[in-house]
């Protein structure tokens, strides 16, 4: 096994899955350590997912269902915040009023602690022309994994036609 110390049984930790939960003299860390992906981590990994693919095609239902009732959003950083799913479907309206069609192509995703950080690419059409520029996204969930905040970094300054 990739992780931990390899032992299986004992109090030194166990096998959980394809996770191994550490033990008092697991490396780095004691009971409840976690060196793997968890059925929560994969929770939220396929919410991420399913954040992009609702974005990208245009599903408004399918992306306000990804939120828990009290989230907020906050895009970008530094604007003021879309509290509540009400909120947030208007805040989705207003971006689709600004480009129709909006493509989002996920490049790497990290979860930890019950939140994520991903790396994207925003690919809005405005008018016959593809745009591009990229952003980071970082997401937190509660225990069912709806998205609880959603912070958005990128400069608006760095869109430019996309090259494909």
């Amino acid at each position: 096994r990739p992780y931990g110390d390899g032992n299986t049984t004992g109090s030194t930790g166990q096998w959980v899955g394809e996770a191994r939960v550490g033990g008092p003299g697991s490396r780095g860390g004691g009971p409840g350590t976690v060196w793997a992906m968890t059925a929560e981590t994969a929770a939220i990994h396929a919410t991420v997912e399913n954040y992009i693919a609702h974005f990208s095609n245009n599903d408004r239902a399918g992306y306000l269902s990804l939120f828990a009732e009290d989230a907020w959003v906050e895009d970008p950083v530094g604007s003021p915040k879309h509290e509540g799913l009400e909120a947030i479907g208007a805040f989705w309206d207003g971006s689709r009023e600004l480009a129709p069609e909006i493509e989002l192509r996920l490049t790497k995703a990290n979860v930890c602690g019950g939140e994520a950080a991903f790396f994207m690419e925003i690919r809005p059409m405005l008018g016959d022309q593809a745009m591009t520029m990229t952003a980071i996204d970082v997401m937190t969930f509660d225990d069912d994994a709806k998205i609880t905040t959603l912070r958005a970094y990128f400069d608006m300054a760095e869109m430019r036609p996309a090259d494909d």
